[in-house]
């Protein structure tokens, strides 16, 4: 059993973060959790739960890790959260392009339906070639949030106020200390999303994290009652929200452009399909997450122990960070952080 008395500071309160927070706490750890209140990675995301269907023929593995992992979510906390229907569906322009993805599908067992292609609440001008539903759907991001706010509290979770967490590395002990909280934690772990690299360069950490800029934008003229992806072409995503749509399209070479590069991008893509008639409908948004930049990383989720630091990264004795591949894959990756807690608190 987890000595209680470890007293664990999670540094990020955005879906993975508190999904650490929740799993450590109810494996009998005394944990707390800070965030900053900003948007960061997850809450700033597309807002869709990835079932690992569109990915399939092209990230094989994180395909794979969507699909094993994305019933980790709990329906209480998903349901409230769900915006439009509770699958999505996967469109194509010409047949010819479906048994690449049917191919991949198969292969990972991804559970998909082929539907009539003539289905009108389709968000189309005119029907595809061939349909699929997709066990992909969309949130609300700030209900999913606060419904996991909540359960974190009710789990145990000494939620601290916001802050922006300023991290320091003690060069005697080897030990992280957090300004504005003091006090000695038996372990700190990192879970702030696009903020991991600035917190371990205060630190003094040395690290093979990145930083990448994500462009989506929101359509006010588009209203679908179901996540849609069109699978060919330029891979174009339209998600529901409360007021608008949410419009997607994946990066090049794992980079996006300027402003006015991605804006071109989504205004053609949705004029392509007869959804864009005023540039007024249609405003760009920025993300920004944080990945592995080394070759062969974990899908699942990227976890280092710093007291046995990986290749690339230093030492820090108490601190562990923890990357979701997808907040698909967030549950997960915290349970893979809990049992770091607990060879830790197995070894004191």
């Amino acid at each position: 059993m987890p000595d209680s008395r470890k007293k664990i500071l999670v540094i990020g309160a955005g879906l993975c973060g508190l999904a650490i927070a929740v799993s450590a706490a109810r494996r009998g750890f005394d944990v707390a959790c800070v965030g900053d209140g900003r948007c960061g990675a997850s809450l700033a995301n597309f807002g869709q739960l990835h079932s690992g269907a569109v990915l399939a023929p092209v990230l094989p593995d994180v395909a794979q890790a969507c699909w094993q992992h994305r019933n980790d979510w709990p329906d209480e906390l998903l349901h409230p959260a769900r915006v439009g229907e509770p699958r999505g569906y996967a469109l194509f322009s010409t047949a010819e392009a479906v048994d690449r993805y049917r191919t991949a599908w198969q292969h990972l067992g991804i559970d998909v339906e082929e539907v009539n292609p003539d289905r009108s609440a389709f968000v189309a001008a005119c029907p595809p070639a061939a349909a699929f539903r997709i066990p992909d759907f969309s949130v609300d991001l700030d209900i999913l949030h606060a419904r996991l706010t909540a359960l974190a509290r009710d789990s145990g979770v000494s939620l601290l106020p916001r802050c922006r967490a300023k991290l320091r590395q003690n060069p005697d002990t080897g030990l992280a200390t957090v300004d504005d909280y003091g006090g000695r934690w038996d372990l700190i772990v990192l879970a702030a999303g696009a903020d991991i690299p600035n917190l371990l360069a205060q630190a003094g950490v040395a690290h093979t994290l990145r930083q990448r800029r994500i462009a989506w934008g929101r359509h006010a003229g588009t209203r679908p009652t179901a996540l849609t992806y069109w699978l060919d072409g330029d891979l174009l995503a339209i998600s529901p929200d409360r007021s608008d749509a949410r419009i997607g399209l994946p990066s090049i070479n794992g980079e996006y452009g300027p402003n006015e590069v991605e804006y071109a991008r989504m205004r053609t893509a949705l004029t392509r399909r007869g959804l864009h008639s005023s540039d007024a409908q249609l405003r760009l948004q920025w993300g920004t997450v944080c990945e592995p930049s080394t070759a062969r990383a974990d899908p699942t989720s990227f976890v280092a122990d710093l007291r046995s630091p990986p290749a690339g990264w230093s030492r820090a004795l108490n601190l562990l960070v923890a990357v979701p591949g997808k907040w698909t894959t967030a549950w997960y990756c915290a349970e893979r952080v809990v049992s770091f807690l607990e060879e830790e608190s197995q070894l004191s």
